[in-house]
């Protein structure tokens, strides 16, 4: 899935050869490629294994000096690739290096997002030392790239040189928050609810995602759904170091967990692991103090087409004005869109985010942040509406210290 590979953005002037890029990297006609600039209208992408680091995603994006009648909205759209982007490849011409690629640097450094050069079509212009020396003030690791006379091999393996060189040790491990929290040989109850919401003959990314999680520490999972789950526990020889449920299903899995027993959903995992579960925690406060004519953004990372149950569209509005008892307005965003202007909202709830990277996420909680408008999560949320918030933060403590801290304030 995308939101679990490395991404790396591709961005530049139009016509300086981005999707020639992908197409050698990939050894696919995934862009088009043509001499008239403007080609690439919106972001593309294409995944593509790179060992040792496993699966990557390359986004070819929309010149950035766009021009066209529709140029204004290309350049958006590749300036919201930035916010996804864990890696910049910035492609120019021998000899043609100024505001904007600054520009794009600037983006870069803006997010802490490490930048590596690609110099293009060297066949025709190969740039010479005085230039290849210019670009050294930005970074050292630069590409030297030609479509008609390149070795895929070379270039590939310089650019796995160079991400190894920038990406953290174990970068995805690195946020898996269950590594603080289940040892080797722990048994951990995954409660899983088969309703109207549950895909047809699959189990959703974040249950599938902590399954994996579980198997790489060891540990042994036991998955029930909610009408099991009591038994379920009875029949268990050795306690459970944890439950992890279905955020739905919090009200009903809390009832019939003892005290001694942890427990946490999949959403509240996701924060942890996708996202900063402190802010995401302080943000839930704000949900105990809404006043009439408060305005609400439910975000939702991908686009779907919502049922009559839907959770974003149809279960949060009742479950937001039932528990505030209060004219609420909710508003609604998702996939790719997410508002410019925040300031009228109250609060950000956002879904788990299974379809957005980390940086992604990030990226949105930071931009509430700036703009002074908390966020909280879907899971974080029902367990506030729930009665259950204190109990599913338990297994992170500065996240429930957080809570308990804003709540007084808003008080």
């Amino acid at each position: 899935m995308k939101a679990l590979t490395i991404q790396i953005g591709i961005f530049g002037r139009t016509n300086v050869g981005k999707s020639s890029l992908m197409n050698f990297m990939t050894n696919q006609k995934t862009s088009i490629v043509s001499e008239i600039a403007g080609t690439t209208t919106d972001v593309v992408w294409k995944q593509m294994e790179l060992n040792p680091l496993g699966h990557i995603t390359l986004f070819d994006t929309a010149g950035i000096n766009d021009t066209s009648l529709l140029g204004a909205a290309r350049i958006e759209k590749t300036k919201r690739a930035f916010d996804s982007s864990d890696i910049v490849i910035l492609m120019c011409e021998a000899g043609k290096f100024g505001y904007f690629e600054e520009n794009i640097i600037k983006e870069a450094e803006k997010r802490q997002t490490p930048c590596i050069i690609a110099v293009s079509k060297i066949d025709l212009n190969r740039p010479d030392e005085a230039f290849f020396e210019s670009l050294k003030k930005y970074t050292k690791r630069i590409l030297l790239f030609s479509s008609v006379t390149g070795n895929r091999d070379a270039l590939l393996n310089s650019l796995k040189k160079f991400l190894i060189e920038v990406l953290p040790d174990n970068y995805i491990e690195n946020y898996l928050s269950l590594r603080n929290i289940i040892k080797k040989d722990d048994t951990v109850v995954l409660v899983m609810p088969i309703d109207l919401g549950a895909p047809r003959g699959k189990i959703i990314m974040p249950q599938v995602q902590t399954v994996r999680h579980l198997l790489d520490l060891h540990a042994a999972s036991y998955t029930v759904q909610d009408t099991e789950y009591e038994t379920s526990l009875q029949n268990l020889k050795k306690q459970p170091a944890l439950v992890i449920t279905d955020s739905q299903a919090i009200k009903q899995v809390s009832s019939k967990t003892p005290q001694n027993i942890k427990l946490t959903t999949f959403s509240i995992i996701y924060a942890a692991d996708k996202s900063d579960i402190v802010e995401m925690a302080r943000g839930a406060a704000t949900l105990n103090n809404l006043k009439d004519g408060d305005k609400i953004l439910i975000s939702e990372g991908c686009t779907h087409h919502a049922s009559s149950d839907d959770i974003g569209r149809v279960k949060f509005p009742k479950w937001i004005r039932e528990y505030s008892k209060k004219n609420i307005e909710v508003n609604y965003v998702s996939g790719q869109d997410y508002p410019k202007d925040l300031k009228d909202y109250k609060v950000i709830i956002h879904c788990g985010g299974c379809a957005l990277n980390r940086k992604g996420m990030l990226a949105r909680l930071n931009k509430a942040l700036e703009a002074g408008i908390p966020m909280t999560n879907y899971g974080i949320a029902i367990s506030v509406f729930n009665g259950a918030i204190e109990k599913v933060l338990e297994i992170f403590p500065e996240a429930l210290s957080t809570y308990k801290t804003a709540l007084k304030s808003n008080g």
